[in-house]
């Protein structure tokens, strides 16, 4: 059985949750973002999207909550990736991105000024070229709507992935930096 990664708390019940492949504009300080929900394959919609925009792309792993006493923290990739190196790492990850809620994941086209973000509640943030993002989901099944956070809920830190977590820190020479304001939502 899969890991669950978020969950709706029900009283004492940590139940999985599931979206229903939507997606939404949402306002932000800055400009709009699409909060999308799909119900599986995030990181495989999240390299479709990826593989959509120009490279190079910059990674950052967010480290929020550690289980193997690593530094919490932002990690950096070292350099610049194209799509392939990109591909890559994410898909070497796949099931650990998806099955544990202890990071984010953010993939940067900086030709493009366009960011993903894979982060701890299942969602993937989308900023850049929204029409065209939104053309992409519509050819992958997913439609407008409503996406919600079930209140309250839970992010799993799964033992079984404790090794992939020591992996991932020694995958690339990251530069480490400490977690942002807003980082640890």
């Amino acid at each position: 059985m899969k890991a669950q990664k978020y969950g709706s708390l029900v009283g004492s019940d940590n139940i999985p949750y599931r979206y229903p492949n939507t997606w939404a504009v949402e306002k932000t300080a800055g400009p709009d973002r699409l909060v999308i929900a799909p119900s599986s394959n995030h990181v495989e919609l999240m390299t479709k999207l990826a593989r959509t925009l120009p490279e190079p792309f910059g990674i950052l792993y967010v480290l929020l909550v550690s289980r193997t006493d690593n530094q919490t923290g932002r990690y950096q990739c070292p350099s610049p990736c194209g799509k392939e190196e990109l591909g890559t790492f994410l898909r070497e990850f796949k099931e650990y991105f998806e099955g544990d809620g202890r990071h984010h994941i953010w993939v940067t086209s900086l030709p493009a000024s366009a960011t993903l973000v894979y982060d701890q509640h299942d969602v993937i943030y989308a900023y850049g070229p929204l029409e065209h993002f939104k053309k992409l989901l519509h050819g992958e099944g997913l439609s407008e709507g409503q996406v919600s956070f079930p209140v309250p809920h839970a992010h799993n830190y799964n033992p079984q992935y404790d090794e992939l977590e020591q992996r991932v820190l020694a995958y690339w020479d990251w530069r480490q930096s400490p977690l942002m304001t807003g980082d640890n939502l």
